[in-house]
């Protein structure tokens, strides 16, 4: 235990133990909730207080690249679309590792010929070097799950159907879901009119309130035979709802 601890506190690995230890606790605070995994990264839209994300769900990753100077550099190394926060703890823990597997061996090998310094200098700037390749290749395969779709827009929303997740829905509050193939938008929901609209029942999407900030719907078996075949058709379903919203 404590040879390993002498070479985990050793320089160059001590530097590469920092820094593990940081990317640790930030883990740590994704794991709890305090922070999100995208939070060096551009937020994803937010749309009638629902949050899309492709991908996994547990991990709201963020669609934007990892752009720095020399993008393209690190776009072919593998780190495109892949968080900088999930960048960052690849690279830290592979140079860690390769310090901490190499350090002693290495001091054996050429201690007694080349100075402490510039041994233990070489071996970070390799064990960095090494680790930000192996990270690049490590992180491709997840670059899937990063990527992100943003929230469908207020007006293309029109027309359009959504299922009702609340027990009922009134003229002053009420919650439906939109799949739109990801994650689902969670909307707030009114109806002006009585109604019997329970969880599970579809509902046509007829405005948007921005002063309430909901949209207002209606259940779908108020429609005419006719009007319902309409929601076939995306323009078709906005214009009737656009001419049921004007009453």
């Amino acid at each position: 235990m404590n040879a390993f601890l002498d070479t985990i506190l050793a320089f160059p690995t001590a530097i590469f133990t920092i820094v593990l230890g940081v990317v640790m606790t930030y883990w740590l605070f994704v794991i709890v909730g305090a922070v999100g995994i995208d939070v060096f990264d551009a937020d994803v839209d937010l749309e009638g207080g629902g949050k899309a994300l492709g991908g996994a769900k547990a991990l709201a990753g963020s669609d934007a690249d990892f752009d720095v100077d020399g993008g393209g550099i690190l776009a072919a190394m593998g780190f495109a679309g892949i968080p900088i926060t999930v960048s960052v703890s690849f690279v830290a823990f592979i140079a860690w590792f390769l310090s901490v597997m190499s350090a002693q061996r290495l001091q054996e090998l050429l201690g007694g010929v080349l100075p402490s310094w510039l041994l233990s200098s070489g071996l970070g700037l390799a064990c960095f070097a090494a680790g930000t390749v192996t990270a690049g290749f490590a992180v491709r395969p997840l670059r899937p799950v990063f990527v992100a779709k943003r929230a469908p827009g207020r007006d293309s929303l029109m027309g359009r159907v959504c299922t009702i997740s609340s027990g009922s829905v009134t003229a002053r509050s009420g919650h439906a879901t939109f799949e739109d193939g990801g994650a689902g938008v969670i909307l707030n929901v009114v109806c002006a009119r009585p109604n019997e609209l329970k969880r599970g029942q579809p509902a046509l999407i007829l405005a948007y309130d921005a002063e309430r900030r909901v949209y207002e719907v209606e259940p779908v078996d108020w429609l005419l035979p006719e009007e319902q075949a309409q929601l076939q058709d995306p323009a078709r379903a906005a214009a009737l709802a656009r001419m049921k919203a004007r009453g």
